[in-house]
Order: structure tokens, then sequence, then C-alpha cells
């Protein structure tokens, strides 16, 4: 197992503002400075997969400090936050698998 980061989920309330971005400010040094958009255009693409049997590349949005895909219709984190049914008490984990490989997952308390 890779190092992992934790994100609690406080309340449902929350659960709302997941559903449009997963705020990465805290713990963007996991993840490769070129990950992170430039002001030349996107950055390096993350490969993240998830607990729920599928995968999107992303980079990192600078000015919002989130993965670029968040899409709930497509695959991203609006989708993955909708479909893996995030509440109040759980913890988003997002596990480093390699240099720009990563896993996105819940713990459930």
């Amino acid at each position: 197992m890779g190092d992992i980061r934790k994100i609690p989920v406080k309340s449902q309330e929350e659960v709302w503002f997941f559903e449009k971005q997963i705020n990465l400010f805290d713990i963007l040094d996991f993840f490769p400075a070129d990950a992170i958009e430039t002001a030349n255009g996107e950055g390096k693409k993350l490969l993240i997969e998830t607990d729920l049997g599928w995968s999107f590349e992303t980079d990192i949005e600078k000015g919002k400090f989130c993965f670029r895909k968040k899409s709930k219709s497509m695959n991203g984190t609006g989708k993955w936050v909708i479909e893996s049914g995030l509440k109040a008490g759980d913890t988003i984990c997002i596990e480093k698998l390699g240099d720009y490989h990563y896993k996105l997952f819940k713990s459930s308390h």
C-alpha cells in the first residue's frame, strides 16, 4: 500500500461541495508540481483510479486547487462522490500508487 492522504467529510452540507470539487489545497504537496496547471495551460496528467472500477485522467486546476475532471455525468470527482454514496462521517482517501498514479476511495466509519 502506498502513502495515503485523507480528507474528512464533516457534514452532509460538505458532500454538496465535494460534488462540485474536492479541494486539494491542504494536500497539494502530495502531487507532482508539474501536475498543477501553469500559465501556459494544463499540467501533466494524473491517472486517478477509483474504488468503483473506473478511472480518469486529470490535472490540478491552479486557482481552485482541485482535480480538473469534476463532472457528475462523465468520469471525474463529481460522479465519484455521487456513485460512492459519500456522506457525513466518511473520509475521502487518495492513495499514491506511482509518480502520476493515484487511487481515490472512501473510508466509512
